[in-house]
C-alpha cells in the first residue's frame, strides 16, 4: 500500500494512494485540525477511472491508516463514519497514540466511493 503525505499550496494535506498503475485516490484535509464542534470532512478525488468492489478493502485500510495518522499528528480524537457498501457503514474512533476502535456497524449506507 502506498502512502504519501504532501502539504499543498492551499494549506491542505494531501494523502495519495495508488490502487494500480492507473487508478488512484487523493484525500485532502486542512492542515489545521477541526476546531471544537467542527466536522472532520475529508475530500476524496479519484483519478484514472471509477473504483470497483475489489478496491474497497484497500480503500478501507488506507482511509483507516490515514485517519489514525491525522489523529496522531493533530493530537486530537476523531470520530469517522466509513461507508463500506451501499447499505453498510462503520463508525470508527481514533485517539492519538492509541489503536483505532470500531465502535459500531450500521445497516445504513453513506457514500463510500
Amino acid at each position: 500500500m502506498s502512502k504519501h503525505l504532501v502539504a499543498g499550496k492551499n494549506k491542505a494535506l494531501r494523502f495519495i494512494h495508488r490502487f494500480n498503475r492507473t487508478l488512484s485516490c487523493e484525500m485532502q484535509v486542512p492542515v489545521k485540525p477541526p476546531g471544537p464542534g467542527e466536522r472532520f470532512s475529508p475530500v476524496c478525488l479519484w483519478s484514472g477511472g471509477r473504483p470497483k468492489r475489489k478496491h474497497i478493502a484497500a480503500y478501507r485500510q488506507w482511509v483507516l491508516f490515514t485517519t489514525q495518522t491525522l489523529a496522531d499528528s493533530w493530537g486530537q480524537t476523531i470520530a469517522y463514519g466509513l461507508g463500506t457498501a451501499p447499505n453498510r457503514t462503520e463508525l470508527w474512533y481514533f485517539e492519538p497514540g492509541k489503536p483505532l476502535k470500531l465502535v459500531k456497524r450500521l445497516n445504513a449506507g453513506i457514500p463510500c466511493l
